[in-house]
C-alpha cells in the first residue's frame, strides 16, 4: 500500500516519522495476517494524527481482512471525506462495492468521482477506466435474465487509449531495458513511459525493487484490459495484446493462461492447447507451500464434504456404500490439458459410463489438484475452505443441477427430433469465476 507523502503534512517534532512508522508497521502486520497488531498500530497512528486519511484506509483493509466489507466501505468513505483529492480511498471503495458487496452501481459512482480528480497518472487513469468498465459489465449482467446473453454491444468502449499506450510502452521498455536516453525521447508516449518506469512523482530515481513493482502493475493493467476485451467479445484485440505479452514476458504463466482462454474462445483449439500446456509447465515450477495439509487429512475432508453434498446422486452413492475414489494430485495431467481441461482446474469429477444407454456417466472418483487450490490461498485454513467450495462447484457442474424429469423429457424429445451429431463432443473446459 502506497499512501501520500506524510512529510508534506509534518507539523514538526518528528511527527511524520512517528506517524509513518505506525502505518508501515500496521501494513506489515496485516500482510502477516496479524490483524490485532495491525489495528493497534492504526490506533497509535491516529493518536498522532486523528484526522489523516491514510489511517482510515488501513482500517478499511483490516476490516476486509476480518470479513466485514460494510465496515471497510465506511472507513474508505471516511478517508475520502478527510481528503477529497486522495485517490486511494475512491478506488478501494469502488472495489469493495463491486467485488464484495456486489453493488456495481455504487462502485461506478466512486469511479466517476475519482476520474474527476486532477493530476491522474496514466497508470491511475487506466486503472480507473478498467474498474469503471468492470462495473458497467457487472451491471449488464445483473440486468440480464438468467440464461440470456449479455447485451455487450450496449456498453461503451473502454477508452483511455492514450493511457493504455503509455502502460504498454512501459512494458516494452522494461522488456528491453530502459536508458537515460528514453527520458529525452521526442515521442511523448515513449518519454512518459520512461518516466513511469524510472522516476517517482517527485522526479527522483526509483530503485530496482520499485521499478519491478511498477512493471508488475503495468503487466496486471494490460492483463485486465485484455480480460475485459474478451468479455466484450473483441477477441482479435485481446489476443493480439496477449501474444505481445507472452513474447516479451515468456515466463509469465498468467499471460499464457489468459491467451489460452482467448484462443479457445476464438475456436483455435490447437494453439489454445499449446498455451495451456505452457501454463501448466510454468505453474509446475512453483513449489507447494509449507502449510499444505497432508494427503490423508485432505482425503478425509473430501469424503466428509461428499457426505454433506445436497446432490441426490452423490447421496445415493454414499447410502449404497459405493466407493468414490479420491485422488490427490498437484495439477491436471498434461494429457487432460491437451484435451481441453483447464490447467488451473481445482477439482475434476471422474465419471464412468457403465450403461451405454444411460443419459449420464456415473461418478466414480474425484481428482483434487492441490497446487491449483493453493495458488489462491494464504494458509491451511483458507485452503480447506477453498477445497470444499471447489469440490461442491465441480460436483454441481458434473451433475448439472440434476434437472427435473419434465425438463429431461423435453430435452430428450428435442434431441430425438434433431439429426445426430457427426462430431465427437470435446471435453468441456471449465474455468472458475474470479
Amino acid at each position: 500500500m502506497v499512501g501520500r507523502d506524510v512529510e508534506e503534512f509534518d507539523s514538526g517534532y518528528g511527527e511524520s516519522s512517528r506517524y509513518a512508522a505506525h502505518l508501515d508497521r500496521g501494513w506489515a502486520m496485516l500482510d502477516r495476517g496479524d490483524v490485532v497488531a495491525a489495528r493497534t498500530s492504526v490506533e497509535h497512528a491516529q493518536e498522532v494524527r486523528p484526522d489523516d486519511p491514510d489511517a482510515s484506509v488501513l482500517l478499511g483493509a483490516i476490516a476486509l481482512a476480518e470479513g466485514d466489507p460494510a465496515e471497510a466501505l465506511r472507513c474508505y468513505e471516511r478517508a475520502a471525506e478527510l481528503d477529497p483529492e486522495y485517490l486511494e480511498p475512491y478506488v478501494a471503495a469502488a472495489q469493495v462495492c463491486l467485488f464484495d458487496l456486489e453493488d456495481p452501481a455504487r462502485a461506478l459512482r466512486f469511479c466517476e468521482d475519482a476520474l474527476e480528480l486532477e493530476h491522474l497518472s496514466a497508470f491511475e487513469a487506466l486503472d480507473l477506466g478498467l474498474l469503471r468498465a468492470e462495473c458497467l459489465l457487472a451491471q449488464a449482467g445483473a440486468n440480464t435474465a438468467p440464461g440470456q446473453p449479455l447485451a455487450l454491444e450496449t456498453l461503451p468502449e473502454l477508452g483511455h487509449a492514450e493511457d493504455l499506450a503509455v502502460v504498454v510502452a512501459t512494458l516494452e521498455l522494461a522488456a528491453r531495458g530502459p536508458s537515460e536516453a528514453d527520458l529525452e525521447s521526442r515521442d511523448s508516449v515513449h518519454a512518459e513511459a520512461a518516466e513511469a518506469l524510472l522516476l517517482d512523482a517527485d522526479g527522483e530515481r526509483l530503485d530496482e525493487e520499485e521499478q519491478r513493482d511498477r512493471v508488475a502493475r503495468a503487466f496486471q493493467l494490460v492483463m485486465r484490459w485484455a480480460r475485459l476485451k474478451l468479455d466484450l467479445g473483441d477477441m482479435d484485440s485481446a489476443t493480439e495484446q496477449l501474444r505481445k505479452l507472452t513474447d516479451r514476458f515468456p515466463e509469465e504463466a498468467d499471460a499464457w493462461y489468459l491467451l489460452g482462454e482467448a484462443l479457445l474462445r476464438a475456436k483455435d483449439v490447437l494453439r489454445a492447447a499449446e498455451a495451456s500446456l505452457r501454463t501448466l509447465e510454468l505453474d509446475a515450477r512453483a513449489a507447494l507451500p509449507a502449510w499444505m495439509p497432508p494427503v490423508g487429512r485432505l482425503q478425509r475432508r473430501v469424503l466428509q464434504t461428499l457426505q454433506r453434498v445436497e446432490i441426490p446422486a452423490v447421496r445415493q452413492a454414499i447410502a449404497d456404500e459405493r466407493p468414490i475414489a479420491v485422488l490427490i494430485q498437484e495439477r491436471p495431467a498434461p494429457e487432460l490439458v491437451a484435451e481441453g481441461v483447464d490447467p488451473r482446474q481445482p477439482a475434476l469429477a471422474l465419471g464412468t459410463r457403465i450403461d451405454p444407454q444411460a443419459p449420464a456417466a456415473t461418478l466414480t472418483g474425484i481428482a483434487i489438484y492441490v497446487a491449483n487450490i493453493a495458488r489462491v490461498c494464504r494458509d491451511a485454513t483458507q485452503f480447506e475452505e477453498e477445497l470444499k467450495l471447489s469440490l461442491e462447484e465441480e460436483l454441481g457442474v458434473f451433475f448439472e443441477g440434476e434437472p427435473d424429469p419434465a425438463a429431461e423429457a423435453e430435452a430428450q424429445a428435442q434431441a430425438e427430433s434433431e439429426p445426430p451429431a457427426e462430431e465427437k463432443k470435446p471435453r468441456r473446459r471449465r474455468r472458475r469465476k474470479s
